[in-house]
This record gives C-alpha cells, structure tokens and sequence, in this order.
C-alpha cells in the first residue's frame, strides 16, 4: 500500500508539457533499492532498468534488420538507421501508449546520454586510425576527383534549391536546406574506410582510389563548414564575442597539439615494445580523452568532433590504435554505435505528402547527382574504366556514422527542422543503400587479374627468369621459404627474381598500406623489428646467390577478407609465374598443431581461386622430421613427386625438375595409375617427360628416378604415399587431377581441405615429410 502512494505521489510530481516540437518532462526523482515484481515492484519504474529494456529492444532488432536486408547486401549502419525508424515513425511509433512504455521521454534522455558518451571514444578510435601524413600526399587525379565531386555538390544543390524556392514552398525551412547542402557535399574518410572494409574492397584499385578522393572531400568540408560558415557567423555580430570565441577555439586546439598530443605519445611510449598495453597506461589516456570531451564542451564545441581530431592527430597503428580497436571496438560496434544510430532513426516523423518535403527531397537528390557527376566526368577523363568510373561515383555518394551525426548536431542545435531532419535521414538511407546494391553487382576486383595473360610454372622455361612471389606471415615462415627458393636451384643460368611481400592484418588502422622495404629501420612501420629480421634472412640469401637472384621486399596491411586483391594485383604488375602460400598450420617439434589461424586458411583459398599464376601452398613440417631442406650445405636432400595426370601434375613435375638441377637434390617421380582396363588412354605418360628433361639437360643425368605405382583406388594410392613415410624431405603434389580417377576413388568424399585436393589433404595430415601443394591456374576460373 505504501509503494502505490509513493508511485502515485510520483505522477502527481511529474509534468509533461510541449515547447514548440520539444516535449519537456519534468519528474520528481527519488533513488529507492528495488524490491522486486514479487512484492509489487514495477521494474519500468526504474531507468537502469528501462535502460537495459531499450539497449537489448534495439539490439534484437537491429540483428533482425540487418539479417533481412543482408540480402539486399546493406552495411550495418544503414540496418541500424532503418531499425530506429521501424521503431519509431513507421511502426511502434504509430501505437503511443506501446511506444511510450518502451521509450519514455526520461528514459530516452539518459539512452541518448549513454550513446553520446559512447560515441566519444568511438571517434577518437576512428581519428587514431587515420594517418594525418596522407592529408598532404594527394595524387593529382584523386584530388581533382574528390575537389571537382565536392563542388559540383554544392553548386548543383545551390542552382536546384534557387529554382526551387520561386514557388516559396520552402518557406523556414531554406537556411536549414542551404545547410544540408553544404554538409550534404561531405565524402567523409571515415564513413568511405568503414563502408570500403564491410564490403571487402578497401585494398582494391578503386577502393584506394576512393579513400584518397574522400580525404580530399573531407577536408574540404572541413575547410568550408568552420572557417567560412563560423567567419560569416561571427560578422554578423555586432558585438566581440564572437571574436574572443574564435580565438579562444584556436588556442584550445593549439593546447591540444603541444600539450595533450606528447603527453598521450609519451604514455603510449612508456610501454614496452612489442607487449601489450598496460591497463595503467590505458586508463590515463581515457582520462584524458574525458578531460578534452569536458573542455570541449566548455569552449562550445561538439565533444565528438573533439576527439575524433584529437585521435587524428596522434600516430595511428599499434600501439594505441591496436589497442583501443581491441578494447573498444566490440562493445562500440556491438552496442554504442547500433544505439546512437537507431535513436537518430527514431528522431524521425513520418514525412508528409507535402510541396515542402519534396522541394527539400530534390534538392537533396541533386546535390547527390552533382556529386556523382562531379566524380564519373573527370574519372573518365583520367581514362578509368567505365564500370570503375560508375563504382568509383556510387561510393562517393555514400555516407556514414559521421554524416549521420552531423545531422543529428544540426538538428539539436535548431539550424534544421525536423522534416529536414526527417527528409535527410530517408535520403541518406535511399542513396547509401541503392548505391550499396549496385556497387556489389558491378564491380568485381578480381576482372582485371581474371581477363591478364595467365602465368604458370611450365612457362617459366621459355622466359629469361623465373619470377616468384613469396608471402611471408610471421618470422617462423622465412626459413622454410628461404630453403624452399634454395633447393629450386636459382642460378646465373636461370635466373630468380624473387618478390617478397610480408602480410599483415589491418588493425588501428583504417587505411592499408602497400610499401617497398627499405634497408633503412624508418622504413619500417612501428619500427618493428620483425620487419627487419624478415628482410635480413632474405637478403642474406641474395647474397649467397649473387648475380643469380634479384630481390623486393614489401609489406602489406589489409584485411584478411581483401588482402588476396594486393596479391593478385601484384603478380598481374609483375607477371611472377608462381606465388608460394604458407599453409595455415604450424607444427611443433612434438607433432602437435602450434598455431592454425583460419583467416589464413581463408586467404589461402582465395589466392588459389583468383590468382593469375600458379600457385604453390607449402606444409612446413621441417621442425617435426628433423630432416630440413638443404640450404647452403652439402647434405642430400631427398625430394618426391607424385604424379597422377592432369595441368596441376604438369607444373608440379616442372617445378620439380628445376630442383632436381640442384647438386644436392635427387629426385623420386612416383606415377600412380590404375591397372590398365582403366587407364584413361588421352594420359601421357610422365616418363616421357623424364627422359625428355634428362636427355636435354645433363645436369638430370643420375639424379632422378622414375617409379610406376599400380592402384585399384584411393586405399592402393594410400598405400604408396605411406612408404615415402621416412625417406624423403619434402614431396610434391597438383592441387587437381584427373577427373573421376580411380587412383582417388574414396579420398575425394573425406577431404577435409578442399583448398589442398585429395592428395594433398591426405599429405597434410599425418606424415612428417613437408608438402607443397602445386596449382597451376586456369584460364577460366569458375571451371573449378
């Protein structure tokens, strides 16, 4: 009895009331221990309660959109915006009594107060993992690109909204419109980097096209929207105010570059290289990140436009990027991000059928048009495809968390209403989404490597060198790699050129980076020095075969959806005739599996499906047999190959021979074939091919023997494989063979690594010897 006065004298202390669209709600608070709904207790009466409600209400149904719309292939901010305007407007919104028990206007404020927090620490993530430097290394066409794409924007927007406004339908609404315009021109990086990396094609052609484009068009913006906008502002004041705030802004943002930034460099720094951050050392720099959100606020400036230029100014990458991607990122992504994008969806009314609302739309929609105008007419110019020009256009037109709360800022400080809010929303939604949608079904960046002239190791003999692309993953790769172009017998004869590129996973960071290795340690990001421990184990190989190997080192940091795009391109711009993978398992001297890393497993596949050369994966069990490659040492290394018939044989075999010409190799041919009532009589026989490399090359002589296997099927293949259990080093195998062999017959049913073929995968899995897996590709790749 006594709970239901006390909830009684509450709604009598509670006042709701309208100030022009504002509703205000005014409450009585009093903190009271819940009792729980057994004694009576209401837990929507309590707003940490109603706080959890309405985190896990937008939760569920931010997942549910976001699986509906998947096939339509939408980003995660665009399911989160259209999940706050099912919740709002369209739907739960229609029903008030509902809506307000979910949503009460109390508990909206305290969920806005917690995603404005939240968003914070989000953008000075997205600050930290842009490189500053890249500001000022525009590339001529990116930057007529992205200037030319912003100001046709504008100008388009302007001319249409003049047009428009003749009928006077716009009435209040045109400053807010002009408004809209300006921002509206905005490509903003972050938004492009986030929109580029769901989508796996930020290391592509275009996509690094379009992030430079959308840098340029973020300054600019930047440029235009404070120096102009807030100049013309402060003219219009008669009194000096407007002044001191300026200056007062300059020097805060002055004290943020001298002061804060070496403070946040010299934490970062007192870490130790290579370890993880201390808890300390993280803890201080989120003190200080609350110090500038406060003082932001302070000097009359957006707390997250604060700290997203606070991040910008700092070193991006490890260690503090890493860090806070680490920390922070799923929780943002997963909770902060989702709630601020739906309250903004729910900020939304349903736009009338109204001359306003579509004036205010076409004026929207031609600032989009002149932006993708202002993009496809110079990019044709500079002569990009066609397809590329179209894909390159959609992209700039697209936005993201930073427009959205741009938008959002306008619309809380009153310079837009909110049917311009409304209408901005719906467009912003309709154009990302469409431009989307379109962008995964015409641009493919594999075309470009799929139509080049195909390489493989069998060509390698009639060219002057032979050209192989090393990826290198950690330093536990270099040797087996090293010893793997060693025993392939690189020499003034024939000639190697080796590319080498170490591979890395993009992280504190929001744009990849591609650079050639220098000798020099500056060179290397981080200064790690694993960078250059890799470089050195490479380039002392050089210098044992001086005059018959040329060597490139280069890093790459790309995400390991895309990082296959950075390969392929790089063996297209080289022509290399084959690319070494290392395989995804590593073994310890025990036999056990040490590390096996599934996103490497993925790139593999990738790489074997797209490259336009040969492709080899190498099972590096040199730790386990005790027996590894021969490398600058006069001990016998034993190599075999097995042969079964088909292109992926072919290449294999002649990487074979070519290490066969090594003094220290000698070479076991294994032909495994059915009893001849099955043979399959279109087969050559291997050993034709023996004697042929024999007979022309005297290097051969005595160094290479050639045994027939007969099988019945895959147990009989089994069988052969188990004796070289033992006796050889390392062993050869092609990915594919024969279709509907019976020497496979049972094998193809249990292999477990596809990516491998049968014999590889049984190679792969119990043996000691090393294994590398040989393909040669295709000219149509989908014949697989």
């Amino acid at each position: 009895m006594a709970d239901e006065i006390e909830y009684k004298r509450l709604d009598e202390l509670s006042s709701y009331g309208k100030i022009g669209d504002d509703r205000l709600v005014c409450r009585y608070i009093e903190k009271h221990a819940s009792k729980g709904i057994f004694r009576g207790d209401n837990p929507l009466h309590h707003d940490t309660s109603m706080l959890i409600i309405e985190i896990i209400l937008i939760f569920i149904v931010g997942r549910m959109i976001q699986l509906l719309l998947k096939s339509c292939h939408q980003t995660q901010f665009i399911s989160h915006v259209v999940a706050g305007i099912m919740l709002g407007p369209l739907f739960l919104g229609r029903y008030h009594s509902s809506y307000e028990l979910l949503f009460p206007a109390a508990s909206k404020l305290t969920l806005s107060t917690f995603a404005e927090f939240g968003m914070i620490i989000y953008f000075f993530k997205i600050g930290v993992q842009i490189n500053p430097k890249h500001l000022f290394k525009f590339e001529k066409k990116t930057t007529i690109i992205g200037l030319v794409g912003h100001i046709s924007s504008i100008l388009s927007g302007i001319v249409v909204l003049s047009i428009v406004q003749r009928g006077s339908y716009l009435k209040s609404e045109v400053t807010g419109v002009i408004r809209l315009i300006i921002l509206d021109a905005l490509t903003a990086f972050s938004a492009i980097s986030s929109l580029l990396n769901e989508i796996n094609i930020l290391n592509s052609e275009i996509g690094r096209m379009a992030l430079s484009a959308s840098m340029v068009s973020d300054a600019s913006s930047w440029i235009l929207f404070f120096s102009v906008a807030n100049s013309i502002k402060n003219f219009n004041q008669t009194s000096f105010i407007p002044i001191v705030a300026m200056v007062v802004t300059v020097c805060y943002f002055t004290s943020l570059f001298f002061l804060l930034r070496p403070l946040v460099i010299w934490i970062s720094n007192r870490n130790p290289r290579g370890k993880p951050m201390t808890e300390g050392h993280f803890l201080s720099i989120m003190f200080i990140l609350l110090f500038i959100g406060f003082s932001a606020q302070s000097v009359g400036q957006p707390s997250f436009i604060v700290a997203f230029w606070f991040g910008l100014i700092l070193p991006d990458g490890p260690p503090l990027g890493s860090i806070l991607v680490e920390r922070i990122d799923t929780i943002g992504s997963t909770l902060i991000v989702p709630a601020y994008c739906t309250i903004s969806g729910m900020r939304t009314i349903v736009p009338p059928l109204s001359s306003q609302a579509a004036c205010i739309v076409v004026v929207l929609l031609a600032g989009q048009i002149g932006k993708f105008a202002g993009t496809i007419l110079p990019s044709l110019y500079f002569e990009i495809e066609l397809w590329d020009s179209i894909t390159l256009s959609l992209i700039m037109c697209c936005k993201g968390l930073i427009d959205l709360a741009l938008y959002t800022l306008l619309f809380d400080n009153k310079d837009i209403g909110v049917l311009s809010f409304t209408l901005v929303i719906y467009t912003m939604v309709g154009v990302t989404g469409f431009a989307t949608l379109v962008i995964y079904y015409i641009y493919d960046p594999s075309k470009k490597y799929k139509n080049n002239i195909r390489k493989s190791i069998k060509d390698s003999q009639q060219d002057l060198e032979f050209k192989v692309l090393v990826c290198v993953h950690n330093e536990e790769n270099v040797h087996p790699l090293v010893n793997l172009l060693q025993v392939s017998n690189p020499s003034k004869a024939t000639p190697f050129s080796v590319f080498v590129i170490h591979l890395m996973e993009l992280s504190g960071r929001a744009a990849p980076i591609l650079t050639k290795n220098e000798n020099t340690e500056k060179s290397y990001p981080n200064g790690d020095s694993s960078y250059q421990q890799i470089n050195n184990v490479f380039d002392q190989f050089q210098q044992q075969n001086k005059g018959s190997v040329s060597l490139e080192c280069f890093t790459t940091i790309a995400p390991f959806a895309s990082m296959h795009d950075d390969i392929c391109y790089f063996v297209m711009n080289t022509n290399c005739h084959v690319v070494i993978m290392p395989f995804h398992k590593q073994w310890s001297i025990n036999g056990n599996v040490e590390v096996s890393n599934p996103s490497i497993r993925t790139l593999n596949q990738k790489v074997l499906s797209k490259s336009p050369c040969s492709v080899g994966v190498l099972i590096d069990r040199s730790q386990m047999s005790g027996k590894p490659l021969v490398i600058y040492e006069n001990s016998l290394c034993e190599i075999a190959m097995i042969f079964f018939g088909g292109a992926d044989d072919q290449d294999a075999l002649a990487f074979s021979f070519k290490m066969a010409q090594h003094p220290n190799i000698r070479l076991t041919v294994f032909w495994v074939r059915v009893n001849m009532h099955h043979i399959q009589r279109n087969m050559k026989n291997p050993y034709i091919d023996v004697m042929e490399h024999i007979k022309y090359n005297p290097n051969l002589k005595g160094k290479v023997n050639f045994k027939e296997e007969i099988v019945e099927d895959g147990i009989g293949t089994t069988h052969v494989i188990q004796t070289m259990e033992g006796h050889f080093n390392l062993v050869i195998v092609g990915r594919h063979h024969i279709a509907d062999s019976r020497s496979t017959l049972g094998l193809t049913e249990w292999c477990e690594l596809p990516e491998l073929g049968p014999i590889g995968n049984l190679l792969a899995s119990d043996f000691t010897f090393s294994v590398l897996v040989v393909q040669q590709q295709p000219f149509n790749l989908d014949a697989r």
